[in-house]
């Protein structure tokens, strides 16, 4: 898997290709590069499959929009009959970087909404006939009071200061990889001997954390608060090892993953407070100050693991927690993905 990983960084450069990098390109004259969009497919399912530490978000969203946008020029190509010939046409409908027409702006016409229900409607069906599992996972009940919201927001300061914390370190860790290790090989191989320690010690910190929600719902509540507090730290060292190391996809769920676990630990640390109001608070302001984007950190808890009794204090800790990260300023570039994007 690292051979193939360090082939396609030696000729192609970032694969999967960013999602930012894939709209920037269509943003400057319409068109992107397509020669290696079979690898684009492929690789994420090789990355996303061997252990790294990554969420699917990243490299599904990047690989829909690039397939998507070489489907619709070539289905544009073939059907106006600029093939003259049989041949002609196949080789036009095999070619991945022939046979295109430049497409305009997507508008939200009746046709594209038809394609949008079909796509959705495929995925839907895919997951149920393949028996996969519902993204939703309850953490469990919640019944948080006045005393619950009397912490609301020393427990937002609490989790936007151990979120920066948590960013630096996760820069610091980025700068010793990046200045020490320099071959594209190394880097590869580094993350490779990560994910192989994280399977042989810890293997829950391996693959995305909505892969592993399941064990916040289960066992994971009666661990130790060291167990729980050093899950968390090597979750976050693996996700940044992998990211800047070759190993790529998305960071929003293992990171969400680590810090519903710190509030987990929190939570034991405060008998008599409801513990799922300590979890959801905790996990937003730190996930949201760890990501820089308050409103993917308090949307996917809210929508995808915290009951609805909790949905106005998620709705109130991501908007607090908008306002205290606009104060400090854009994000900072702490993966190596982020600044081959930027």
């Amino acid at each position: 898997m690292g051979l193939l990983i360090y082939a396609c960084q030696r000729t192609v450069g970032a694969m999967p290709k960013p999602l930012g990098l894939i709209r920037a390109e269509l943003a400057h004259d319409g068109r992107t590069d397509y020669r290696f969009v079979g690898l684009q497919l492929l690789l994420p399912a090789v990355i996303l499959t061997s252990g790294t530490s990554l969420g699917p978000e990243a490299t599904l969203v990047s690989c829909t929009l690039l397939f998507g946008q070489w489907l619709t020029e070539k289905l544009a190509y073939l059907t106006a009959g600029s093939a003259t010939n049989t041949r002609a046409w196949w080789r036009a409908a095999l070619a991945p970087h022939r046979g295109l027409a430049p497409t305009a702006r997507l508008r939200w016409a009746p046709r594209t909404v038809a394609f949008l229900a079909v796509g959705l409607t495929a995925f839907y069906w895919t997951c149920r006939w393949g028996g996969e599992p519902s993204v939703r996972v309850m953490l469990g009940a919640s019944r948080w009071g006045h005393r619950e919201l009397a912490l609301l927001l020393p427990l937002i300061v609490l989790g936007w200061c151990l979120g920066h914390l948590e960013k630096a370190a996760m820069m610091a860790l980025r700068q010793v990889l990046l200045g020490r290790v320099r071959q594209t090989g190394a880097l590869i191989v580094v993350g490779g001997v990560a994910i192989y320690a994280a399977t042989l010690w810890l293997p829950a910190i391996n693959f995305s954390g909505m892969a592993n929600f399941q064990l916040l719902a289960t066992s994971w509540p009666a661990r130790s608060v060291g167990f729980l507090a050093l899950a968390a730290g090597l979750k976050l060292a693996l996700l940044t090892i992998c990211l800047n190391t070759g190993w790529l996809g998305g960071d929003i769920f293992p990171v969400l993953f680590a810090t519903t676990a710190q509030g987990l630990a929190l939570s034991h640390l405060m008998p008599g407070v409801d513990a799922l109001f300590v979890v959801a608070v905790l996990a937003i302001s730190a996930g949201a100050t760890i990501l820089g984007e308050p409103l993917v950190a308090g949307g996917v808890m809210a929508a995808l693991f915290l009951p609805g009794n909790l949905a106005l204090i998620s709705v109130a800790t991501t908007a607090l927690m908008s306002l205290l990260e606009r104060r400090s300023g854009p994000p900072v570039a702490w993966v190596r993905r982020r600044r081959l994007v930027e």
